[in-house]
């Protein structure tokens, strides 16, 4: 704006001197040369005062522009400096914002991160405090378990610390009743008694009379029918010596009546086993089966107070009084001959090396004996009837040792194996089976071997 004020000024200051000019010239003629020459040179004068004025006026303006020019530059500057102190005062501000941010987000992320820890240490103290829980129940639940478990213990400790007092005691009973026998029965505990051999005739009327006798002597109501031997006052009969009672008698010593020699005295029924006599002085349960002495398997055996027949079918249920009669023991019947002395008849039947001594069926060109009929097979044969052979009636017949099991002849066509006892037939228990060409004597001592071959025989 300076700038346009001064142009106009100069420009009027020129045209009124310009008119002044003008006006000298048209009085020129008429003035005098002096006057004209002073007038040319005050009009020279005032020419060279404009152009003086006019370059100091445009020296004036080119200052004026300059020092416009030098302070639009240095409001460009300020401007410049004005606006980078704004930008760096918005940059610092925004700087600010963002570490402020970034601080509150760091106090926030500490926080959630120190809220996540808290949680997770109080679900840690929770889970800990459940497991100490859990812990401390089963600690409590273990404890009251081997409580009970030392409970239990103690009370079958002392069960059988009773019953080995009882079994004491009447083994005491037993040997001070024995000490008191007769000498009779001292000399009786060196000899075995010999087991009866029935002629096939007289086998068959034992089974016959069995047939008939038996079921007179069954129990309407065991319970009230029976009485032990305590309710009968003891046991007064013969007892059987110890040396022998371990080798035939007890639970591993188990037959069936049915094969024994039999007969009824006075009203009892009577049967031989072992090389001894036993009267049966109980009726028997209702529950037993009525063939029960043909298909059951029993043992005898000496409990507390005397001797009872069991039988294996009812393992739980109490035994059946029998006793040992004195006068059996002398009188056995002269018609019906002993048992010969087996001990030195199997060893002469014994093999040297068994592997190569024995053949079974089909090489000795397959079984032609007699063959038990199949009902009578499963009552007696098999490996869940098994039996001693010292206990069963013997012979040796053609050049064979044979026994008389079931009510049929076996001959042992075979040597027995060298590594079975010298006394097998007193301590093994064996069995009867027929396997795949024809029948075999297995001994249970050593049940993944062969059998000996056997023949059935009348």
């Amino acid at each position: 704006m300076k700038r346009v004020g001064v142009v106009s000024t100069a420009f009027l200051l020129f045209v009124l001197l310009e008119g002044i000019a003008f006006g000298y010239a048209q009085q020129e003629p008429q003035a005098k040369p002096e006057q004209k020459n002073a007038q040319q040179q005050q009009a020279q004068q005032q020419q060279h005062a404009q152009q003086q004025q006019q370059q100091n006026q445009n020296k004036q303006q080119a200052q004026q522009q300059k020092n416009a020019q030098q302070q639009q530059a240095q409001q460009q500057q300020a401007q410049q400096q004005q606006a980078q102190q704004q930008q760096h005062a918005q940059q610092q501000q925004n700087q600010n914002k963002q570490q402020a941010q970034q601080q509150k987000n760091a106090q926030q992320q500490q926080a959630q991160q120190q809220q996540h820890a808290q949680q997770q240490h109080a679900q840690q103290q929770q889970n800990q405090n459940k497991q100490q829980a859990q812990q401390q129940k089963n600690a409590q639940q273990q404890q009251a378990q081997q409580q009970q478990k030392n409970a239990q213990q103690q009370q079958q400790n002392a069960q059988q610390q009773q019953q080995n007092q009882n079994k004491q005691q009447a083994a005491q009973q037993h040997a001070q009743q024995q000490q008191n026998q007769t000498r009779q029965q001292a000399q009786q505990q060196a000899i075995r008694p010999a087991q009866l051999r029935p002629t096939q005739q007289q086998q068959h009327a034992y089974q016959q009379q069995q047939q008939t006798t038996w079921q007179q002597h069954r129990a309407q109501n065991w319970n009230s029918d029976h009485r032990n031997w305590q309710q009968r006052g003891g046991y007064n009969g013969y007892r059987i010596p110890n040396n022998y009672y371990g080798g035939y008698y007890g639970q591993g010593h188990s037959f069936r009546v049915y094969n024994q020699p039999y007969m009824v005295v006075g009203g009892y029924p009577r049967f031989q086993y072992g090389g001894f006599w036993f009267s049966v002085m109980d009726p028997y349960p209702e529950y037993w089966g009525a063939n029960w002495y043909r298909t059951d398997d029993v043992y005898v055996a000496y409990s507390r107070d005397g001797y009872y027949l069991y039988n294996r079918r009812y393992a739980n249920r109490p035994g059946i009084a029998i006793s040992v009669p004195f006068e059996s023991q002398n009188n056995q019947q002269a018609q019906l001959q002993p048992i010969p002395q087996q001990q030195g008849d199997w060893q002469q039947y014994r093999a040297q090396n068994w592997q190569s001594e024995h053949r079974n069926w089909q090489q000795r060109g397959g079984y032609n004996g007699y063959r038990a009929p199949d009902d009578d097979y499963g009552s007696y044969y098999g490996p869940d009837h098994y039996f001693r052979v010292s206990s069963l009636p013997f012979r040796v017949e053609g050049g064979y040792p044979s026994f008389q099991y079931g009510g049929r002849w076996f001959s042992v066509v075979d040597p027995y194996p060298e590594y079975w006892g010298n006394n097998w037939y007193q301590t093994d228990d064996v069995y009867v089976a027929y396997s795949n060409d024809g029948y075999y004597l297995y001994n249970r001592m050593y049940p993944s071997d062969p059998g000996v071959a056997i023949s059935i025989s009348f």
